[in-house]
């Protein structure tokens, strides 16, 4: 037998055979792994999707006690509880508006106090007794909210029997210290609310999630016929009681069998309600998994195996190769061919001993072989020294990727055609294009896309140039074009049309499709610029002026343009140095507590007075500040500054109020910020609970979990927090019921129209009433006349910020307003 074949048969050996053990190992402990890993999955998913029910039932109660608090309810209920002569149409309309706001509800129902049906948005059932109303019978020995106290109900309606659990809510006297029963409100809810949640649960084929109460009887159920049913198994039908009996955790797993089928269950219990969730998935399908896996692992092994037979018949010839080679050479050399050369490059003793015969070889013809090659490099060099020149002129004026001029060569082109033109006989156009999220197709699809699309565009372009003209890329995804001799401004604005025009379709790039559009500048010759440099660079602020007001179009460039660019950079520079140049100052604004009518806080505010700029509005240095990232430093400073001047007040013997300070969503979500904050504490010595932070929706609204997070810290911290501005974004109940909020503000945009719009006063009522059933503090902003304190006042308002008390003062005019008060 040979050394190849030898060689290859004992690396196949070799090979194989530590591939199939592992592959045995591995299956038997990823199947053990698989099934461990889904059963804390079904666990995890238990107890996530329970959070998820209790804030549906948290929903549907909250809407229950506020429509127990109506006025109209109270007003029925207390007349109902003295004599018999009442009129319920108008609480009957107002419940079934509430009952028809969710499609799952199905009746909305009204008691007196002796637990007379008194108004429904069925007035059918009006005179009924509910004394045999355990929900009823519930809130009126705990005067508290009763869940599906009654358990599992029929409802029957139209002849469609639907299953429901009643949400009850005692109405109690609202304008007395002691709490005593008026009447109940009770919402009958089909349970079909449930499906769409809990429907949503599914692993896998056989996997899906079972909604028990403490009786056993299945709430939800994906096979409809078995809701309201109890379900026959003990183990799962006892899991409330032995969790009340202290025999098992609140969550947990288990395995159990269950309907002729091993199954693994993950549960959690909802002590709130004394109901269970529970998620299960048949064993089955878990080990129908590792059989893939244990397919996937044999083929795998076959793989493997043609390329450990690939690889050993490409060592076997790497390493006999360079023998057979050094034979062949040495057999042509025998024959008198002193050209033979033998090209072993292996670093061993077979690339010394090719190394030394081709020595030996070139000693013989070394001289002819030496002038020979001489010559040669000679005409090689030559050349390459000529094509490289040629190319260096090439790359020097042109653009590789597009093949275009470059900006060198568009300014040589630009400067030649206005030294050809003398000023006022003839008219030019520059035009600077960017393309519109260029990014985003490079960083979506990949760079050799974003060249690709660069390539295009160059080429739809060029291909709209015509003869008087240039078109170059300026770099990046940004091109000049100049056209001569235009005939006027409408023949450069109906060019740069054209442009738009030619990229509303998408374009192909290979195996993908894009949408491009681009933000175009234009200037003119003589009227925007004299040369070359001037006509690029304004034609570059009109392009960027197409970019902020909306992209997708084209801009002419203007003198106020440049004004306005000036003007945010010297407000960029006045920003820089404002602390140094103590440029920049504080005024606050009392806040005044509507009860009482004394100074129970006051709102910290930035200004800037420039020697240069004069006074700049927060309306226009604010953004500038946090698009330039100076608002880091600015809101720092201003921290420290605000602490201090508390801290004195509090020295001076002044009773403590917390002061307010706006923070920006760029400062907030900085890497150390609550580090800062501690330092600042620590520095001036500030009680934290004399330190309020005002932060705006739109800062909270990107994900509810961090943000969260973060006002958990601060009230650990014990800084208060307030939300500002509410109302005029993102606002939604998540905000007041997840996050730890102290004070809420409704913006100065409500409270302008609150004595006229109807809509804007209910909406002031409807926030206030929400953040006082959730204890929190609502301040109004921007009250400037007599009739909106009137209004606030009525609607229970707990303080007001305006210039009807005070507008922004000056540190010392605040103290003597706080002494005087």
């Amino acid at each position: 037998m040979s050394i190849k074949k030898s060689l290859r048969i004992l690396l196949i050996i070799s090979s194989i055979i530590p591939v199939v053990l592992v592959s045995v190992i591995a299956h038997g402990l990823l199947t053990h792994r698989l099934i461990s890993v889904q059963t804390d999955n079904l666990q995890k998913i238990a107890e996530t999707n329970q959070s998820g029910l209790v804030a549906l039932i948290e929903t549907q109660r909250t809407e229950v006690s506020l429509l127990s608090i109506h006025d109209e309810i109270q007003s029925l209920v207390r007349i109902s509880n003295q004599t018999d002569n009442y009129s319920p149409d108008a609480v009957n309309k107002l419940l079934t508006i509430r009952k028809n706001s969710y499609k799952d509800c199905e009746i909305m129902t009204l008691y007196n106090f002796d637990r007379e049906i008194i108004a429904s948005s069925n007035p059918s059932i009006i005179g009924f007794d509910g004394a045999s109303n355990i929900s009823l019978s519930y809130m009126f020995a705990t005067k508290n909210f009763a869940v599906g106290v009654s358990g599992i109900k029929p409802y029957v309606f139209n002849s469609t029997k639907k299953h429901t659990i009643e949400i009850g809510y005692p109405i109690l006297e609202q304008n007395s210290d002691s709490e005593t029963i008026l009447g109940y409100l009770i919402s009958t809810l089909g349970l079909s609310y449930f499906e769409d949640f809990l429907s949503s649960i599914s692993i896998g084929e056989t996997g899906y999630g079972i909604l028990l109460d403490k009786d056993g009887t299945v709430i939800y159920h994906p096979v409809q016929e078995l809701i309201g049913n109890n379900i026959h198994a003990d183990r799962l039908s006892s899991i409330v009681d032995d969790y009340n009996k202290g025999l098992i955790p609140s969550s947990g797993k288990f395995e159990y069998f269950h309907d002729s089928s091993n199954r693994v269950y993950g549960y959690c219990v909802i002590p709130e309600l004394d109901w269970v969730l529970l998620v299960k998935q048949d064993i089955s399908e878990l080990r129908s998994l590792t059989s893939i896996i244990l397919s996937l692992l044999i083929f795998i092994c076959a793989v493997l195996l043609i390329f450990i037979i690939i690889f050993a018949h490409s060592l076997t010839k790497r390493f006999t190769a360079p023998i057979i080679a050094l034979r062949d050479a040495m057999k042509t050399a025998s024959d008198g061919n002193l050209t033979v050369q033998s090209n072993i490059k292996s670093k061993n003793e077979l690339g010394e001993l090719s190394k030394n015969f081709n020595k030996m070889l070139h000693i013989i013809k070394t001289n002819y072989e030496d002038l020979a090659s001489m010559h040669e490099e000679l005409l090689s060099n030559e050349e390459q020294l000529r094509t490289n020149y040629d190319h260096i002129e090439y790359l020097a004026y042109h653009d590789t990727l597009t093949n275009l001029p470059n900006k060198l060569a568009f300014l040589d082109y630009v400067n030649a055609a206005l030294i050809s033109s003398p000023r006022a006989s003839k008219s030019h156009a520059v035009y600077f294009v960017d393309l519109d999220n260029f990014k985003t197709v490079n960083d979506t699809l990949g760079h050799e896309y974003g060249d690709s699309l660069l390539i295009k565009t160059a080429q739809i372009l060029t291909s709209i140039m015509g003869e008087n003209g240039m078109l170059a890329r300026a770099g990046g995804d940004e091109f000049l074009i100049f056209k001569e001799n235009i005939s006027s401004k409408e023949e450069a604005v109906a060019f740069a049309s054209e442009m738009i025009d030619c990229f509303r379709n998408p374009l192909n790039l290979g195996d993908e499709v894009v949408y491009v559009s681009m933000s175009i500048g234009i200037a003119v010759y003589p009227e925007n610029g004299l040369s070359p440099n001037a006509l690029i660079k304004n034609a570059d602020i009109a392009m960027y002026k197409s970019k902020d007001t909306g992209k997708n179009k084209f801009t002419i460039f203007d003198s106020k343009m440049e004004e306005e660019l000036n003007r945010n950079t010297l407000i960029v520079e006045v920003l820089r140095n404002a602390i140094d140049n103590k440029e920049v100052y504080i005024q606050y604004q009392p806040l005044i507590e509507l009860e009482t009518t004394t100074v129970i806080g006051y709102e910290a505010l930035m200004r800037i007075r420039s020697e240069r700029l004069g006074s700049i509005t927060p309306e226009e240095f604010i953004p500038i500040a946090e698009e330039s990232g100076l608002i880091i430093e600015l809101s720092s400073w201003l921290l420290k500054e605000v602490c201090n001047f508390n801290k004195e007040l509090i020295d001076m013997g002044i009773p403590p109020r917390p002061v307010s300070v706006n923070i920006s969503s760029i400062q907030i979500n900085r890497p150390g910020f609550i580090s800062l904050l501690r330092e600042v504490l620590e520095e001036t010595g500030l009680p934290p609970q004399y330190l309020e932070l005002e932060i705006t929706e739109s800062s909270l609204v990107s994900s509810i979990m961090d943000a969260t997070e973060l006002l958990n810290t601060l009230q650990e911290l014990g800084v208060k927090v307030s939300l500002d501005d509410f109302g005029t974004g993102y606002s939604s109940l998540n905000y007041l019921t997840k996050m730890p909020i102290n004070t809420l503000k409704i913006d100065k945009s409500f409270i302008d129209n609150i004595c006229y719009s109807e809509k804007d006063s209910q909406i002031a009522k409807s926030i206030i009433q929400l953040a006082h059933s959730l204890n929190i503090k609502v301040v109004a902003e921007g009250v400037e006349y007599e009739n909106q304190l009137a209004l606030l006042k009525e609607q229970k308002c707990d303080i007001i910020q305006g210039f009807i008390y005070s507008g922004p003062l000056h540190a010392p005019a605040l103290i003597d307003m706080i002494r005087k008060a």
